[in-house]
């Protein structure tokens, strides 16, 4: 399967406002960076970032990428994502970055 020309990574607002050239990234892309399709972004913010007020959808050019870009199951998983293995992502990959602000509902 060829990779997509772009993909979409989450992260912190305040990860992407301390990211440098190389994108700071979370604990969970040690192994590899998850990324996902358009069509599985919704799903992954609802599941992974309903409960944070800021963050950050970046589009992502995948030929501007280095390492090794695979499509596979997360551990564990049955859905399918691509992870890139030993890379990074400069900040030149990314096209466009768009910050999700929101108000929580209070308990």
């Amino acid at each position: 399967m060829q990779t997509p020309q772009y993909l979409y990574k989450v992260l912190s607002l305040d990860a992407w406002e301390a990211s440098g050239e190389q994108l700071i990234l979370s604990k969970d892309d040690d192994a590899f960076i998850h990324f996902s399709r358009d069509d599985q972004l919704e799903r992954i913010t609802e599941k992974y970032w309903a409960d944070v007020p800021a963050y950050v959808i970046l589009k992502i050019d995948t030929h501007l990428l280095p390492g090794r870009m695979v499509y596979e199951a997360n551990p564990g998983g049955t859905n399918k994502y691509y992870h890139l293995y030993d890379g990074s992502i400069p900040r030149q990959a990314v096209v466009e970055a768009k910050i999700i602000s929101r108000a929580l509902a209070q308990s």
